[in-house]
């Protein structure tokens, strides 16, 4: 190759370099704008101690993260939290494997069934919590009058320590569920159709094609979408809010709500508030690199 034809070669690998860095700016740009700078803002604000008036802000260092640790409703908090999501995340993630399995194949029935399922994940979250808040309602609540009709007295599932939390979980599964299956049926719908056709000829049954076909062949969707109902279950509050508020005897405080009772309550600790939502998001960090790297391996797998 002559050297004009090499500088030529060189120039259009230019001219393609700074297209791509025309069309990535303007979402690194946004990026920097809504994540970096932010980031970096909550971080400053973390080691003041302040209130809703800037003014009167006092550098304090890592004060608000050492109060952290000896913060036993920070700590109540978290174990609500890991409680919530340890109870919502199976729950979701079986409902979701199963209903799409039996949902997959482009019948009418199923898109019929797919587009009811969808429905609640359309819906608002406070207008989600609102409506299964009047539904339980201790005296004007259908459910708890049907539950008398049948015997039962003294309902209040809301107002109930110990089952306050399991009902925040089932509206939660009840709002986002749907997600979850029509994620798995694309995935489904996306192994392809030969791999059964194989599996039936060497003598697979259903459950056999499930365990051997099916569950390895949604596996990269499966773990992605794990990855995100985790990192959405930890920061769970609107749907408790609206249906709780925390309460009651702050049973349903997750660590989401305690974080903007602290920051909006109380008007003069942000910066400790602002800590708490650091740590949480280093723990969401830290979750999301372990989920990846999972994820790498069962792809390369």
């Amino acid at each position: 190759m002559t050297a004009t034809g090499k500088k030529k070669n060189i120039s259009i690998e230019k001219r393609r370099e700074r297209t791509a860095y025309l069309f990535i700016a303007p979402a690194a740009i946004l990026i920097i704008i809504f994540c970096i700078i932010p980031l970096i803002a909550s971080f400053y604000i973390s080691t003041q101690k302040m209130g809703v008036d800037l003014s009167d802000a006092e550098f304090v260092g890592f004060d608000n993260y050492k109060k952290i640790v000896g913060d036993r409703r920070f700590w109540q908090s978290v174990g609500i939290t890991l409680k919530y999501t340890a109870a919502e995340i199976p729950l979701q993630m079986i409902i979701g494997v199963v209903l799409s399995a039996l949902l997959a194949k482009n019948t009418r029935k199923n898109k019929i069934f797919r587009s009811i399922y969808f429905l609640p994940v359309i819906a608002s979250a406070v207008t989600v919590g609102v409506t299964w808040q009047l539904v339980l309602h201790s005296n004007i609540g259908i459910f708890t009058y049907w539950l008398k009709l049948l015997g039962f007295s003294d309902i209040n599932l809301l107002n109930n320590t110990s089952s306050a939390i399991f009902v925040v979980v089932f509206v939660a599964i009840w709002k986002t569920f749907g997600i979850s299956t029509i994620i798995l049926v694309a995935a489904i719908q996306n192994i392809p159709e030969s791999l059964y056709e194989a599996s039936a000829i060497d003598g697979a049954g259903k459950l056999s094609q499930f365990f051997h076909v099916t569950l390895p062949g949604i596996m990269p969707s499966f773990w992605f979408l794990l990855m995100t109902r985790i990192i959405g279950s930890l920061q769970m509050f609107d749907i408790v809010y609206t249906l709780t508020g925390g309460g009651p005897s702050r049973s349903t405080t997750t660590l989401v709500v305690y974080i903007y009772d602290t920051a909006f309550k109380s008007l003069d600790k942000t910066g400790y508030a602002t800590a708490m939502s650091e740590v949480l998001f280093g723990f969401i960090m830290i979750i999301t690199v372990i989920m990846y790297t999972i994820m790498n391996k069962t792809s390369d797998d």
